[in-house]
């Protein structure tokens, strides 16, 4: 094959270029069950997200007659869809995944997929010889659109490094990847009609898709699921020292923050330390203003064993037992609490 693009049957590329453009009407005119691209501003997310609808593709070449596709898509960071690759159909991985396309547009979507992995597969084995791609390797291709500018993207990687890119009104080689990219790109560049067919799905109907994705899925698009923590013990780093491995995952969205705590990792002890501190200042002031108040008024001798109330004493006597009560509360509080709370630091520690 000589162009590198295209199969060598010319029925072939005459049938396919045809069914193409039909199934790309189908797409981009479909009547009155249309979302505008605009409603995609109704269900923006926080200004730094970068909110996307991404398809990926992973073909495999073991040699000129035997290869593998597999295919997926993504909301952000979370599958919505992926690719049966025994019967050619889209799997709907969550119940809201069909966004709000009508069954035709779904059916229409669905044969331009099965077109596409059956004659990328084709092209790229009778263009291997010519691009001097080498048996087995790999193919990745990330596809989509954002809802911030640049809309739309598509990279193409080979052997797990980037190849070329389309940018929208041209394919171009990244930087680094060699002749063999710029020989690619300058072949895919003549066919036009390729351009504008993905101008259009990536532009017009990746938007709409990705808004009634965000319509169909709110709910569960804006729940929150606390992360679960847990740890477990890892190899050995060397003699007496053991390596802990924290592990944190059923969180929902995907930023999380996880801090390392030395000589602990629960927060309860934290607490714990802070209201032991706050007791004893607090017992400290009150110590020492009641100090201060028994020794002016010098009621009772510094050998009185405890606080008495009699019966029928005059105002002064009972202001006197009420401190020496209080005096009586601190000590306890010093000799019971106090303890207590030493012993459970100790058993914690």
């Amino acid at each position: 094959m000589r162009a590198g693009v295209l199969p060598r049957n010319p029925s072939f590329n005459r049938a396919s270029m045809l069914l193409l453009f039909l199934l790309f009407e189908g797409l981009c005119c479909p009547g009155e069950n249309t979302a505008a691209p605009q409603a995609l501003q109704s269900y923006r997310l926080a200004a730094e997200e970068q909110l996307s609808f991404r398809m990926l593709q992973t073909s495999s070449f073991a040699n000129h007659s035997w290869a593998h596709s597999e295919g997926s898509g993504w909301l952000s960071d979370l599958q919505t869809h992926g690719w049966d690759t025994v019967l050619g159909t889209i799997r709907f991985l969550k119940p809201w995944s069909h966004g709000n396309f009508s069954k035709q547009e779904l059916k229409n979507l669905q044969s331009l997929f099965q077109l596409y992995f059956h004659s990328f597969i084709r092209i790229v084995q009778a263009s291997a010889g010519q691009f001097q791609l080498e048996y087995p390797f790999e193919i990745q291709i990330l596809s989509g659109c954002r809802m911030n500018a640049p809309q739309i993207f598509l990279n193409m990687a080979y052997q797990g490094s980037d190849f070329l890119s389309f940018q929208g009104i041209s394919w171009e080689p990244s930087p680094g990847a060699g002749i063999r990219a710029q020989n690619v790109c300058k072949v895919l560049n003549r066919y036009l009609d390729i351009k504008e067919i993905l101008q259009s799905l990536l532009g017009h109907t990746c938007p709409r898709f990705l808004a009634g994705l965000m319509e169909a899925g709110e709910s569960e698009l804006k729940r929150k699921v606390k992360p679960e923590a847990w740890l477990s013990r890892g190899p050995s780093p060397g003699p007496g020292h053991l390596q802990l491995v924290c592990h944190v995952s059923g969180f929902y969205p995907k930023p999380v923050w996880v801090m390392w705590m030395r000589g602990g990792h629960s927060i309860f002890l934290i607490l714990i330390c802070l209201t032991v501190i706050v007791t004893l200042v607090i017992l400290v002031v009150v110590d020492s203003r009641l100090k201060k108040q028994s020794s002016h008024k010098n009621v009772l001798s510094p050998h009185t064993p405890s606080p008495v109330f009699l019966v029928g004493a005059n105002t002064q006597d009972t202001k006197n037992s009420r401190h020496l009560f209080c005096l009586a509360q601190v000590s306890w509080i010093k000799n019971r609490v106090l303890k207590k709370w030493k012993t459970r630091l100790n058993q914690l520690w």
